[in-house]
């Protein structure tokens, strides 16, 4: 892992052994990869080497901008990225992949600077598996602080997260679907944001963690149940709200693990500024959403159609979108 003053250059190097166990590239199982198998692979492989390493400057993710793929003669994969530099003081970086690797598995890195200069070198586990250091220390690296994010930023990321989060979207417009009065839809609402402030609380502060291999699953799956229990209710189903809030707690996870990558345990945000401020965000994008769609749904189920055809015709829509989900979340 190279740093540069405008990015950071990183070689990742897998024998093909170990690469196998995630993805299958000797599709003829002749015990090599031809040009035509890598190929085929490619997508596969560059999704993999996006989930290779997350590394942040500060409290901000860097997103890889380029992947090149190199196969050599011993059948050795090369995965080759590129991310993004900005200033700041530490620059972290987390391996991803040990956990999904056999048991045992290490990670040889050496760290450059500008000049090919070695900064560090390092043996990562599964039980040591981030590297962390301080910028100002390594040649070349851009080294003034950014600025520290402010209640109001971290307001607008919990807005913007809940917007763009077509899932956790889906998943109220279901539950939504099928209430026909202010008071189921309050219950049903009040539930889910009680529910999944505890768990984005606890799996914050690091009492309770799941991984994203878990949860993410989970909230497709939530999506889909939510869907088949529509097309056996016309009204909101009795215990809905209480099924709302089991469903809100596994929410709550998907909602923490997009706080840690904002940073939320460095230096310059600490824990309960970026807590609050983007569970408040999360509420205000679940309100102004709310406000949106209820009047539309309570216009529409004014029609006798709505409930008899529009319903099961969008549960099954919903029905399809979660189970494509839990598809790329679990085989895909």
């Amino acid at each position: 892992m190279r740093i540069l003053p405008e990015r950071v250059e990183a070689e990742f190097t897998f024998a093909r052994a170990d690469i196998e166990t995630l993805i299958a590239l000797d599709a003829d199982g002749d015990g090599k990869v031809s040009a035509l198998e890598l190929a085929l692979a490619k997508p596969a492989v560059e999704a993999l080497a996006r989930q290779a390493w997350g590394i942040r400057v500060d409290d901000t993710r860097l997103d890889i901008e380029k992947i090149a793929l190199v196969l050599d003669e011993t059948n050795n994969l090369h995965l080759k990225a590129s991310f993004p530099m900005r200033t700041g003081r530490t620059l972290t970086a987390h391996a991803l992949l040990i956990d999904r690797l056999p048991r045992g598995h290490r990670q040889f890195v050496t760290l450059l600077d500008s000049t090919n200069g070695v900064v560090a070198e390092l043996l990562l586990s599964a039980q040591q598996d981030v590297i962390a250091m301080d910028l100002k220390n390594v040649s070349g690296a851009p080294a003034s602080p950014p600025a520290a994010r402010t209640f109001s930023d971290f307001l607008k990321l919990g807005i913007e997260h809940i917007i763009t989060g077509y899932d956790h979207l889906l998943f109220l417009f279901a539950l939504l679907m099928v209430a026909p009065r202010f008071r189921e839809a309050a219950l049903i609402i009040t539930s889910f944001t009680v529910a999944h402030s505890i768990t984005l609380a606890l799996a914050t502060l690091n009492v309770v963690r799941f991984g994203s291999q878990f949860v993410e699953p989970l909230i497709a799956a939530s999506i889909v149940y939510v869907g088949i229990e529509n097309l056996f209710y016309r009204g909101a189903a009795p215990a809905r709200w209480r099924l709302t809030f089991a469903f809100g707690l596994v929410h709550g996870f998907g909602f923490a693990s997009a706080l840690r990558d904002l940073g939320v345990h460095s230096g310059t945000t600490g824990i309960v500024l970026p807590l609050l401020s983007f569970n408040l965000g999360v509420e205000a994008g679940q309100v102004m959403t709310a406000a949106l769609v209820l009047p539309l749904i309570w216009w529409a189920r004014k029609a006798p159609s709505f409930v008899r055809f529009a319903v099961p015709a969008c549960s099954g829509l919903v029905i399809a979108l979660g189970g494509w989900w839990l598809l790329m979340r679990t085989v895909l």
